[in-house]
């Protein structure tokens, strides 16, 4: 990221109203959202849009699950060291399934928008602490 350019976000949201409600917070912060439809359409959209800073995965809807998404970006040379951040159902055995493909962060859910928020500032913005 340079100077005053918005940090940019690739959001992964199957449900249309959490997806909704995860961009008015990360637009409130000052983030670039971009929508990154399914897992599929996420993968490729790292590889043709402009550099992102952050994934946020919630789901990733038919054609490509959670997991195989991290895996894949994590294989790939140009964006496998894009942070990701992402929110698992509140049940252990998910939370470690994403740790183990390579996710940077977990928040399961539910969660607290102030802690949601604090993790994304963690990971997209990480010189600005």
């Amino acid at each position: 990221m340079s100077g005053d350019s918005p940090s940019r976000i690739l959001l992964v949201a199957k449900e249309r109203t959490l997806r909704t409600l995860l961009e008015r917070l990360l637009v409130g912060r000052g983030f670039d959202v971009v929508d990154g439809g399914s897992g599929v359409d996420a993968v490729a959209l790292l590889g043709s849009a402009a550099p992102i800073d952050l994934v946020i995965c919630e789901r990733t809807g038919p054609g490509l699950d959670e997991v195989a998404m991290f895996e894949e970006i994590r294989r790939h040379p140009d964006h496998g060291r894009v942070p990701i951040l992402a929110l698992p159902p509140a049940d252990p055995e998910c939370t470690v399934r994403a740790l183990e493909a390579g996710v940077s962060d977990c928040l399961a859910k539910p969660f607290h928008p102030t802690e949601f928020l604090a993790r994304v500032e963690r990971l997209a913005r990480p010189d600005a602490a």
